[in-house]
């Protein structure tokens, strides 16, 4: 299989079943601006979330084994910013979290790193 992408008018995702790996350093979502979003469709709430990509992850066979990063960037930054927990807790498959951030130009982005990846298939994304 090869990592993909899946966009749509409220959803923004990445499904990744290989080791990312080229010059944008990890596989990713395509950035996602909230702010944007709020003034277009109204939104008032946006989530994140990671998952098995089995249809039904509960008759998985195995469980998939990657490190997932949550990214951001702020204007004027030249590079994203991993994002961190302020709990100390690290994303695993099942999260789901509500991000409350609709700051001017702020964009949010996620997947795995080059060498982040050891089995499996994730979807990680952004919906709203």
């Amino acid at each position: 299989m090869a990592n993909s992408r899946s966009s749509g008018e409220f959803k923004e995702y990445a499904t990744i079943d290989t080791q990312p790996s080229g010059d944008a350093l990890g596989y990713w979502t395509n950035e996602v601006v909230p702010r944007d979003l709020k003034k277009k469709l109204k939104i008032e709430k946006f989530y994140f979330s990671i998952r098995e990509a089995e249809a039904d992850s509960s008759q998985a066979s195995d469980t998939s084994s990657m490190t997932v990063t949550l990214q951001f960037q702020c204007v004027g930054d030249l590079g994203w910013q991993d994002y961190v927990d302020l709990s100390g807790s690290s994303l695993a498959v099942g999260n789901c979290l509500s991000i409350d951030d609709f700051a001017a130009g702020k964009r949010w982005r996620a997947g795995v790193k080059d060498g982040d990846f050891t089995s499996g298939s994730i979807t990680v994304g952004f919906d709203w």
